[in-house]
């Protein structure tokens, strides 16, 4: 029999493409096609392997096009299930699959012997596939249009050049870590709006070494704005285009300069696996991970999957996004940090980013596991799920936790040392309890950008390199003068509202960071 056009080639594409478009604002084109491929393939193989027991490619055509129908209606099922039924949602999950593998089978026997129409049927479902296929191509070259009509790549979308060119001399060579400790807001802050005393942690720190700056602010109230500029150790240009995300804040902390810089005198660079794929470096000589290596496109195609209930039962080691997950996440981060000392050789520049204090609040003050129900999110500020009360008590339990956790880490690190080390810990910026992500109504300026930073610099004390308002850009600029000779201005500590939401505002604040504006809980 002549084999036709198989119509689940035309379906898997168009859901691939609609899956694009929705992530296109921050996830790359390039990522989908390993998941596209791999899907096309696997479709065409499982068809040859049917046509061996269904003596007929067009029922092979109709049953292998009834998988991705039934993978786009679990989608849609089971997000139903885990908003209505959160803590049931991994056994109704299991049962979805059951019940719709057990409606898979009746319709690949029952309906296709009802058919009168074999041929008709199948050139039918290739048009209607085909259909849904072109409109995504579409919708993908509308915005490719839209893209190249407005971008400026000139003017837009590139790391900030240096002064001059620098040179790094390898004299001492510390090993350096740096420890982000998401949204660890400075002492004051957590004094006066979330009743917490850190005391202890601050005392702790300063025990070991640590100058920890009093009055320091975040350049930037999102993680991107901050770690490009930190990485980068310069204030990001100014973005008018919002084409460009990924070109713009993305790949200036994947291909960052510190790392480039040490590399180049032998260091060996080391990141982690982060929550979310801007407060990692994917591209460092070991990229530690206890997840399988999934890019961030093939994560969002296991939302709602299938293998989310099946991995929360079995532990597939996929990385979805899930409570679970993400402290299995945050445990792994914290133990490799305490490994990493003894079991990699020195040079090295070792980098993690812990979304704590940062919701979720998936601990208790007790650093017990804390049951969220809903969906799983990353949200703050008004995007919470929850109010204020909620906000600060969960903060506040996370904050303790990860205070005397990274104490822990520390104290690891210092003793597997062969040298003594370099540890940045900071806070990428502040809470949003009272922070509103507008411009025209930010709310708690003072909350947001008043943010934790310690340094360890080992036999620097001398030098008065450190002052109380350090900024998270001039970081390596005091590192590489302290021990590589780079004799690097300093730029003044200034802060900023950026957000991806509104890339082409760009408000200083830096005279408002102290405001207790919009700072009092309704």
């Amino acid at each position: 029999m002549k084999r036709e056009i198989l119509p689940s080639l035309f379906l898997i594409t168009a859901v691939v493409l609609e899956r694009v478009m929705v992530s296109s604002g921050q996830i790359g084109i390039g990522q989908s096609l390993r998941v596209l491929l791999i899907s096309l393939l696997f479709i065409i193989a499982i068809s040859f392997v049917l046509q061996n027991f269904i003596n007929d490619w067009r029922q092979v055509g109709f049953v292998a096009l009834l998988a991705p129908i039934m993978f786009v209606a679990y989608r849609a099922l089971y997000r139903v299930v885990k908003i209505g039924f959160p803590h049931l949602a991994t056994i109704l999950g299991v049962g979805l699959i059951v019940l719709l593998g057990l409606f898979y089978v009746l319709m690949s026997r029952q309906v296709w012997r009802s058919i009168r129409n074999p041929s008709l049927v199948i050139a039918y479902l290739n048009l209607v596939c085909l259909i849904l296929l072109i409109f995504q191509i579409v919708r993908i070259g509308g915005e490719g249009y839209a893209f190249f009509k407005n971008t400026r790549f000139s003017d837009t979308a590139t790391s900030p050049e240096p002064e001059r060119s620098i040179t790094l001399t390898k004299t001492a060579s510390p090993d350096i870590y740096v420890i982000i400790l998401d949204g660890y807001a400075r002492q004051d802050v957590l004094d006066e709006i979330y009743n917490f005393d850190n005391s202890e942690f601050i005392s702790s720190l300063e025990d070991r070494g640590f100058y920890v700056a009093g009055d320091s602010h975040s350049n930037y109230v999102q993680t991107p704005y901050t770690m490009a500029s930190f990485w980068n150790f310069d204030y990001l240009p100014i973005w008018n285009s919002p084409y460009e995300y990924e070109r713009y804040l993305y790949q200036p902390i994947q291909d960052n300069r510190a790392y480039h810089l040490l590399d180049e005198i032998g260091y060996v660079t080391v990141s982690m696996e982060g929550a979310v794929h801007y407060t990692e470096i994917r591209d460092s000589d070991i990229y530690l991970s206890k997840f399988l290596p999934l890019n961030d496109f093939e994560t969002l195609l296991l939302i709602d999957s299938p293998l989310e209930p099946l991995s929360n039962i079995f532990d597939l080691g996929l990385p979805l996004q899930t409570y679970k997950v993400h402290r299995e996440r945050l445990y792994y981060q914290l133990e490799m940090l305490g490994k990493v000392p003894a079991e990699i050789e020195s040079p090295k520049i070792v980098y993690t980013h812990l979304l704590l204090p940062h919701p979720p609040f998936v601990f208790d003050e007790r650093g017990q596991p804390q049951e969220i129900e809903g969906t799983f999110s990353l949200a703050e500020g008004p995007g919470f799920q929850g109010g204020i009360d909620e906000y600060v008590k969960g903060y506040r339990a996370q904050v303790k936790i990860i205070s005397e956790e990274v104490v822990k880490v520390i104290d690891a690190i210092l003793a597997e040392s062969e040298m003594p080390p370099v540890i940045v810990v900071m806070g990428d910026h502040g809470p949003a309890s009272m922070f509103n992500f507008t411009v025209d109504n930010p709310g708690c300026i003072w909350e947001r950008t008043s943010s934790l930073y310690a340094i360890l610099l080992p036999g620097q004390k001398e030098r008065n390199l450190l002052y109380s308002s350090i900024s998270p850009v001039n970081t390596f600029r005091v590192i590489f003068d302290a021990y590589f000779g780079a004799d690097l201005p300093l730029l003044e500590d200034r802060s900023y509202l950026r957000y991806w939401q509104q890339p082409t505002l760009n408000v200083d604040v830096t005279s408002l960071k102290d405001s207790r504006n919009g700072c009092v809980q309704p």
